[in-house]
């Protein structure tokens, strides 16, 4: 009998060990999550999205231009942020010339949650701000097949998120 506990005690001490392992591996960090979403969001309406890791690349470096600007700036004074998309000297730093591209901009504060619930769901809340567009370069059309970029970063020390799309 005393051996028998002893190999239940084992084999449930294993079982936990992999369950704990297995939710620990399943876990996906934010952008993944929101990128995901913005991607289900496509589905839902019939549409065609596609993740452009040149994108990425590209939102990540107009969000770190974005954040130099803004500690160029004057102390508590943020830069407009059209104003600066409009900007064809401050586009060229970053790769983006708005005479031959175009495309639709969002720049989202990503929240600081407490409760794991609202944790949950701050990916499809921020894949749904993201996909509304606050900003133009250019002149874009987007219809129903459409590629995007995301970065999650950090302006004036708090964390953003901005999605391009084209």
């Amino acid at each position: 009998m005393k051996l028998f506990k002893k190999l239940a005690a084992a084999v449930l001490v294993a079982a936990l060990a992999l369950m704990m392992v297995g939710c620990g591996g399943s876990k996906t960090g934010l952008a993944q999550q929101v990128k995901n979403a913005v991607s289900d969001d496509a589905v839902m309406r019939n549409e065609q999205v596609t993740n452009s890791k040149d994108l990425d690349a590209l939102a990540a470096k107009l969000l770190t231009e974005i954040n130099n600007a803004i500690a160029e700036s004057e102390e508590g004074k943020w830069p407009d942020p059209n104003e600066l998309l409009n900007d064809e000297k401050f586009l060229k730093k970053v790769g983006i010339d708005p005479a031959k591209d175009a495309y639709v901009v969002s720049l989202e504060s990503v929240p600081s949650y407490l409760s794991n619930t609202m944790n949950q769901i701050k990916p499809i809340e921020l894949a749904s701000q993201l996909l509304n567009g606050d900003f133009a370069i250019g002149d874009p059309r987007i219809g129903s097949k459409f590629e995007f970029g995301l970065a999650i970063g950090t302006l004036d020390g708090e964390s953003w998120a901005l999605m391009l799309m084209k």
